[in-house]
């Protein structure tokens, strides 16, 4: 299980940098400077060919009416479904670690992190929120838009029960 360490911490101090406006017109240029090609793009999404050093070198970008809310990067390769679990999980989380520390000596330390098996740390830049997820089977580095993410954090409106007497 290779982590691509290197490669995740050069996407996110891009991330960081890049001049964001967040439409979808940021998507070539953003490509552009991380060497990373356009496979497929309308104005919902775009899947895009990474250069980074895993099985599945892949981002996808998803959006809504011309703007983009998230991309998301395998940062590590994708566990075989053979591989026991037994075997997957100590590499992930330890890849995840490495990962961690290497990333907070880049952007600082984490806004937020949620701990357990799906562990997720966050990191709200100005310009990005960068975020590094740890699932079953790969670790993955989202980018998000500030304001997709500030309306994601938003609490679910609460709906009063009206009585049916």
């Amino acid at each position: 299980m290779h982590v691509d360490i290197e490669g995740a911490t050069r996407i996110a101090r891009l991330a960081a940098e890049f001049d964001w406006t967040w439409a979808v017109d940021d998507l070539e240029p953003f490509c552009a400077q991380a060497g990373w090609g356009l496979v497929e793009s309308d104005q919902t999404g775009a899947s895009m060919r990474t250069n980074l050093h895993v099985s599945r070198p892949t981002a996808n970008m998803f959006g809504r009416q011309h703007r983009m809310d998230s991309i998301s990067i395998f940062v590590t390769d994708l566990a075989d479904d053979a591989t026991p679990m037994t075997v997957v999980r100590p590499l992930l989380v330890e890849g995840f670690t490495n990962l961690d520390v290497a990333l907070t000596a880049l952007l600082g330390t984490v806004t937020s992190a949620e701990p357990g098996p799906t562990a997720a740390l966050r990191w709200d830049l100005p310009k990005a929120v960068i975020s590094l997820h740890l699932s079953v089977s790969a670790i993955y580095l989202d980018l998000k838009s500030p304001g997709y993410q500030a309306w994601m954090d938003e609490p679910e409106p609460e709906y009063e029960d009206e009585d049916e007497d």
